[in-house]
């Protein structure tokens, strides 16, 4: 039990200063009061479970009121062996309820000591004392409890909303990929075949027959335009695939994943896009959610600044810093006022929706990552996620 600075007295401090033998300190968990700190100590003393509402220290707290008791032989067999009591050995004891916030009973306060110096009113009232101190202390050790569950399952379900999230887009780019991409580049090849017999119609139609060289011609014409669609279509669509689903990131991690969406974003001719990473940086501990996050915050970074801040280097970097891990994505570009583009996004007064940052500072929000943005007009923007891995 944590001593608080010694505003909440420990129960070898209680024990010294009530006079007593030992102390339990017991706290209320649903039905059940379980031993939160006890002097002197003793290696079993968490395996004790009474019931709320049965034996002396149950109805003290059920009942809200305090208890002396001259002469008690508790019948718990762990009980007894906490206490230190010998076979048909009696004890002398002191129970008194400790009251929460709300004012329901969250632990009992039980003390004990030799039989022939039982408790009293002056003990009682010196031992009301502490109550509502070790009433508190218990009230914010549930409420601290409380809330590291919720926020474990919170966790847990974010993992697994992401996952799910994953999994769907795994799905629908292995679908796109077996379905709609096969059946473009099929229609690729069938329009060639097609483009191929018109020309070979085209060298047997007599040359004197204009109006059908004229036809075969249209025809070839509109056949390579459906073949330029179908294989721009074709493009887009494993353009959309990569975009979905990254299988290096299954595969290879994270690096490896960033590296190859640096890769396919850059091209001939500006942004030159650079990618840093510390080698020496161990980001192995990574959650597999919340890598998959970062993924897809740099792919959204990068493609906020390749297609709007008209940059001619990017730096994407990745590195490990204490305890955290650093996502960054600087451009050379044009910048933006950050509080100009925050009121135009709240009243989309220029007529756009700024989707890019607000997506970022979401996902950043789901893994419980910070998100810092720097930018001025003319001077480039920086961008950086902080992900406490503790």
């Amino acid at each position: 039990m944590s001593n608080l600075g010694g505003a909440v007295p420990t129960a070898a401090e209680l024990a010294a200063r009530l006079g007593a033998d030992g102390v339990l300190l017991y706290a209320v968990d649903g039905q059940d009061l379980g031993i939160v700190d006890m002097w002197p100590a003793h290696p079993s003393a968490s395996s004790l479970r009474l019931q709320v509402g049965f034996g002396v220290t149950g109805l003290v707290a059920r009942n809200r009121k305090p208890v002396l008791l001259d002469s008690d032989s508790p019948r718990n067999a762990l009980h007894r062996q906490l206490l230190r009591l010998a076979p048909q050995q009696t004890v002398a004891r002191m129970c008194l309820p400790l009251p929460g916030l709300e004012g329901d009973v969250v632990g009992v306060l039980a003390v004990h000591r030799d039989h022939s110096a039982p408790f009293g009113q002056h003990d009682l009232d010196g031992a009301q004392q502490y109550a509502a101190v070790l009433g508190l202390w218990l009230h914010a050790r549930r409420l601290f409890h409380t809330v590291d569950r919720q926020r474990t399952e919170r966790d847990r379900l974010v993992a697994q909303a992401i996952t799910a999230q994953e999994a769907e887009r795994r799905r629908i780019a292995f679908d796109l990929h077996d379905g709609v991409t096969t059946a473009l580049a099929s229609m690729s090849f069938h329009l060639s075949a097609a483009d191929l017999t018109v020309s070979e119609l085209a060298a047997h139609v007599d040359v004197t027959d204009e109006d059908s060289l004229r036809d075969l011609a249209r025809a070839r014409a509109e056949l390579v335009s459906a073949r330029e669609l179908a294989d721009f279509a074709y493009n887009e669509t494993r353009a959309a695939i990569s975009g979905l689903h990254s299988l290096v990131l299954d595969d290879l991690g994270l690096v490896a994943a960033i590296e190859s969406l640096v890769r396919t974003v850059s091209g001939v001719g500006p942004p030159e896009i650079e990618f840093l990473v510390d080698p020496a940086a161990a980001i192995d501990d990574i959650p597999e959610h919340a890598a998959a996050t970062l993924y897809r915050i740099a792919q959204e970074a990068l493609a906020n600044a390749v297609k709007h801040a008209g940059a001619q280097r990017i730096v994407v970097s990745l590195r490990r810093v204490g305890n955290s891990v650093v996502l960054g994505c600087s451009d050379d570009g044009e910048g933006f006022d950050p509080a100009v583009r925050r009121a135009n996004r709240a009243g989309d007064t220029d007529g756009e929706q700024h989707f890019g940052l607000s997506s970022i500072a979401e996902r950043c929000a789901i893994i419980e990552a910070s998100l810092r943005v720097e930018s001025m007009r003319g001077r480039g923007t920086t961008l950086l996620v902080e992900l406490p891995l503790e």
